[in-house]
């Protein structure tokens, strides 16, 4: 059977010739075109919304005429680091409004970090030391996984529990706003609580299970 002549414009549409895959401003009701073996096959509309990524350290939402290697550019990291944090291909498609995962080292051209709407913190009723610190995580960690989670606190906080910036909270660094709803859901009602130690060594292991690796924090 030929392929329908419709379909092959969606298709072409959709996909184009340029292996970075822009994004393009098509309807998100219009029917997936999935080549299988050479056939063309239709599935269901697809769900109104974007697509959101979860446990990303920092997030980028798609705009027009994006593309993998654009973005790239616009904050300064490889696309091949891009991609690796997207668990993500070139033949990866993206559409205006999606939001996607950034590696830590995200900045824009101007040298800024990427926006973020900022967090003012209340300096923690406690404090730690760097080696209270890493006896707290070696405490929460499994053990195969204590010695790597106390290099990336150290290289993220200095393992100061109390530290925080525009975005970024505690000891691992973890973005607020783009973990908010799972940490909510782990009973971390604030920003504030990933000041404590042992709250974010807690919420640092389970953004690991949750990405299935350090994902987040290359």
């Amino acid at each position: 059977m030929g392929r329908p002549a419709k379909a092959l414009s969606v298709l072409k549409r959709t996909v184009g010739s340029n292996p970075t895959l822009s994004a393009m401003s098509l309807p998100r009701r219009l029917l997936v075109v999935v080549v299988t073996a050479g056939a063309l096959t239709f599935s269901a509309p697809s769900p109104v919304g974007a697509k959101v990524a979860t446990g990303c350290v920092k997030t980028y939402t798609v705009k027009r005429n994006d593309s993998w290697s654009k973005i790239a550019d616009k904050v300064n990291v490889t696309m091949s680091l891009l991609l690796k944090v997207n668990k993500a291909s070139t033949k990866t498609l993206i559409l205006i409004g999606d939001v996607i995962c950034l590696p830590r080292a995200a900045v824009t051209q101007s040298g800024t970090p990427v926006p973020s709407s900022g967090l003012k913190l209340n300096p923690p009723a406690q404090r730690y030391t760097a080696s209270q610190s890493a006896a707290i995580i070696k405490e929460i960690f499994p053990d195969e996984l204590e010695q790597r989670a106390i290099a990336i606190a150290k290289r993220e906080s200095k393992l100061n529990p109390a530290a925080y910036s525009w975005c970024c909270v505690g000891l691992f660094q973890l973005n607020w706003s783009s973990h908010k709803k799972w940490l909510n859901a782990m009973g971390i009602g604030s920003a504030q609580e990933l000041l404590d130690p042992y709250v974010a060594s807690r919420a640092a292991l389970q953004l690991y299970k949750r990405s299935n690796g350090w994902g987040p924090w290359e």
